[in-house]
């Protein structure tokens, strides 16, 4: 069976996040080598906490397109757009108000039902991811490029 591909990437601010935790960790590690009376007492699950940090690091952080590869990205991320745009309710039915008095409201009640479809459709949801991979890739330093609603007409 083919192993799942995990397209969730992290942010710069993320990553530096991550790598200030590894150099804390390991430098209570040194220190508690070098003092008279350790306290860390499973220094391999120590370790494997380091070696944890480091693999979401070199798993998640994307890595840059090289070459006509960018090309093909900017492609498919214009095809991922057209396709989630198509599922997507309008902004202008999305953002309408709640009805007053509780009452039933088909425009509503339609927009409600749509979003539900757009959020629990595990094709719609692996575009959104793929797209969002992309464009981490293409764009590492603006998170919020990613963020879906951008496309939200």
């Amino acid at each position: 069976m083919a192993k799942k591909v995990d397209l969730t990437l992290i942010t710069p601010q993320q990553a530096k996040e991550i790598g200030a935790e590894i150099n804390h960790l390991e430098r209570m590690l040194q220190a508690d080598k070098s003092s008279p009376s350790p306290k860390i007492q499973d220094v391999a699950e120590f370790n494997a906490e380091i070696a944890k940090k480091k693999k979401i690091l070199n798993d998640h952080t994307p890595k840059p397109f090289r070459g006509k590869t960018k090309d093909k990205a900017a492609k498919r991320i214009k095809e991922l757009d057209t396709f989630i745009k198509e599922q997507m309710p309008s902004a202008k039915s999305y953002y309408q108000s709640y009805p007053k008095n509780g009452g039933c409201d088909n425009d509503f009640e339609r927009a409600v039902i749509q979003q539900m479809a757009f959020q629990s459709n595990p094709k719609i949801q692996q575009a959104v991811a793929e797209r969002k991979n992309l464009l981490g890739r293409l764009e590492p330093h603006d998170p919020y490029i990613r963020s879906v609603e951008n496309l939200r007409k």
